[in-house]
């Protein structure tokens, strides 16, 4: 065997060397975990109209689901929060892509910020519905399902700005002597 082919796999070594974990990194940074887990418990085929057009029958299933936020009130021993409802990506964020699936509340026993928990960030809760409650979206009389947890996962917003498909275009000029 040559010099030259010695030298050839030596390096062939190093990068493999270097890829390999290089490669590792890159796989578990995409392999981020879903916040919760699910059980046998769980149900997530029922949405949020669903829920609200079961009415009682509803009340006492554990779900999991996600959305946008588009209020945060400030109880006295609560923070509640009105979600319009997404369908789950496998990773549990909401698809903010497809149709909502109507709307409900999150009672969360104490305090959240609400400069995190502001309208529009996008979340995923998991627990019991708990009651239904009536409200109004401008005209339009509501009946949201409320869900009772301390299971809020908020998503960080780049992976929200992530969600939606960015296009930039540019003209570029070049002067040279």
């Amino acid at each position: 065997m040559g010099r030259s082919a010695v030298a050839r796999r030596g390096r062939s070594a190093r990068v493999v060397r270097w890829l390999l974990p290089a490669a590792a990194v890159v796989l578990l940074g995409c392999a981020a975990g879903a916040p919760f887990e699910r059980n046998d418990d769980l149900s997530t085929e029922l949405t949020a109209r669903d829920a609200a057009a079961a009415g009682d029958d509803a009340v006492g299933s554990e779900v999991l689901w996600a959305g946008r936020i588009v209020g945060v009130e400030h109880l006295e021993d609560t923070t509640r929060l009105e979600v319009v409802s997404y369908p789950l990506e496998r990773s549990q964020r909401p698809r903010t892509g497809a149709s909502p699936q109507g709307r409900f509340l999150v009672d969360y026993p104490g305090f959240l910020e609400s400069a995190d928990h502001r309208p529009g960030r996008l979340v995923t809760v998991r627990g019991p519905v708990e009651a239904l409650r009536t409200g109004r979206v401008g005209e339009q009389e509501l009946t949201y399902p409320v869900v009772a947890t301390d299971a809020v996962h908020l998503w960080p917003q780049a992976a929200a700005a992530r969600s939606q498909p960015q296009v930039r275009f540019g003209v570029g000029v070049m002067f040279s002597r």
